[in-house]
């Protein structure tokens, strides 16, 4: 009885957190790892047009119930001076499909989830409590776009210039510069081995610190004066020359004194200056507040897709593809024999199933109720050890009965069958009576849980658990499992005292009546 009842809650536990995480979370999510094209250095790129060509594409595939374009970022959440860290995700408002999952979530909270473009947004349950919000109320969300610019720059106020940090390296490369050039008539040369080991080796590197804007151009100018050459041969391996005008090594030498001449308190207030445009707080009206659970990530507060593009700084383009399917179980293999094919070609674009992104919550529920299972496994065990004493017992007190019963006749099969017949019994009407006790647990939890909470005890507060009443998921296949191990179990216990009693001397059995 014990084991069916957690079993069944356990169960019905997963379901219920599957099918919360099942609502708002993508079956497949095809995230874009590359950064879309800088708009001011391919003006005519776009973006948009891209990801709705996928989208597109994606959501005519067979399985796939609908795509939709997904932004998802940590925000600071500001609510009358309280700050603390939230997970946005942002939704497409003009995708009915998705528009329907936040409804349904909300349908047990409260509000509705059309937010529309505007400026709204929906909450979960936890962040309600956490900040006292309600609905109507509004939140101001600030972005960690704007922080991850300022950091860098805040870590180089103050830092020695660069020649100073590195200076063995620039004097490397000086004594590079004026050893690897030769003059050849009115041409300078360059090996092209030695050039890529000062280009690759020894000034790239310098560009992967976190150095001023003023300092970077700088190394950044040697690089290019160093490609303005030609190859002496159109060989593909390093074999041959570069070869340059005259003036070249001179030209090199003076860029790399610059760096030596850069003013660095000009050079961070220049830095300063010319940061990206900095993004406004967003001022956000709740529309809606859905129930959220604790034991599984999701998000604090829903937005409108422009909302979220312009909070991440991802102009038009997005995180990735959400896919919703038909049979979400399936994600494993659609995407394998489906998206997958599918993707554009690169390595712009990956995907990855919500069993992938879910794995760890779903595998600690997993393992909790693994163990649970197994540790309540021993009531069981012990029960059988039980009926096996009272079976030991009963032979004992049976003794003479069992030397009448060998001496007319009776063989060891049939001695053993009388005591198993007996445990048999046992064990068949235990375990139906354990299984129709624990259906009935199951079936009237609710009525005992409100006799506890009449007491004052409350084992599953909805406020932690994020959910009313208690869930249970019944199958058949674990009554039948339980029942088949508790009968087994009973046989067993009681096999071995009956093969005990067959064995016995009739004589000596006999002697004592």
């Amino acid at each position: 009885m014990v084991l069916i009842v957690v079993l069944s809650v356990f169960g019905g536990f997963e379901q219920l957190v599957k099918d919360r995480v099942l609502s708002y979370t993508p079956h497949i999510n095809i995230e874009r790892i590359a950064p879309w094209p800088d708009t001011e250095e391919f003006p005519d790129y776009n973006a948009e047009q891209e990801w709705r060509a996928l989208e597109k594409s994606m959501s005519t595939l067979e399985g796939i119930e609908s795509a939709y374009a997904l932004v998802n970022d940590w925000v600071l959440l500001d609510r009358a001076g309280a700050v603390a860290p939230a997970a946005m995700q942002a939704i497409d408002t003009t995708n009915e499909a998705q528009l329907k999952s936040l409804q349904d979530l909300i349908a047990s909270g409260n509000g509705n989830a059309d937010m529309g473009m505007g400026e709204t947004a929906v909450i979960s349950s936890i962040t309600s409590e956490r900040f006292g919000i309600m609905v109507g109320d509004t939140i101001q969300i600030h972005t960690n776009r704007n922080l991850k610019q300022v950091q860098p720059i805040l870590e180089r106020i103050g830092q020695a210039p660069l020649h100073q940090t590195i200076t063995s390296e620039l004097d490397q490369i000086r004594t590079d510069l004026q050893t690897i050039y030769t003059l050849d008539g009115k041409q300078e040369t360059i090996a092209i081995k030695d050039l890529q080991q000062l280009y690759y080796n020894r000034l790239q590197p310098l560009m992967d610190g976190n150095i001023r804007n003023a300092e970077r151009s700088a190394i950044d100018a040697i690089l290019i004066h160093l490609e303005q050459g030609e190859r002496s041969t159109a060989k593909p391996d390093d074999s041959g020359n570069y070869i340059f005008e005259t003036g070249h090594k001179a030209h090199a030498l003076e860029l790399l004194a610059g760096i030596r001449q850069i003013n660095t308190d000009k050079a961070d207030i220049e830095d300063i200056k010319h940061m990206k445009t900095v993004v406004l707080p967003k001022d956000l009206t709740v529309i809606g507040i859905y129930q959220a659970t604790r034991h599984a990530a999701s998000p604090d507060v829903f937005v409108p897709l422009p909302v979220g593009q312009d909070l991440t700084g991802l102009g038009a383009g997005i995180r990735g593809i959400a896919l919703r399917l038909d049979d979400p179980y399936l994600a494993a293999e659609i995407l394998s024999e489906v998206v997958g094919p599918r993707l554009p070609d690169g390595d712009a674009w990956v995907a990855r199933t919500w069993m992938q992104n879910h794995q760890q919550q779903f595998g600690l529920i997993k393992t909790q109720r693994q163990l649970l299972t197994f540790s309540l496994s021993f009531i069981m065990m012990v029960s059988a050890f039980s009926i096996m004493a009272v079976m030991f017992t009963v032979t004992i007190q049976k003794k003479r009965e069992i030397g009448v019963m060998k001496a007319l006749g009776a063989t060891p099969a049939q001695l053993i069958r009388v005591f198993l017949y007996q445990g048999i019994i046992i064990g068949l009407f235990g375990s139906i009576l354990g299984l129709g006790l624990g259906y009935l647990v199951i079936d009237n939890r609710q009525v005992i849980l409100d006799l506890f909470a009449t007491w004052g005890f409350d084992p599953f507060p909805s406020e932690f658990n994020g959910f009313d009443g208690l869930p249970a998921d019944i199958q058949a296949k674990e009554f039948i499992g339980v029942f088949g191990f508790a009968f087994v179990m009973c046989v067993i216990a009681t096999l071995v005292p009956a093969i005990v009693a067959s064995r016995s001397d009739a004589a000596k059995s006999l002697r004592n009546m």
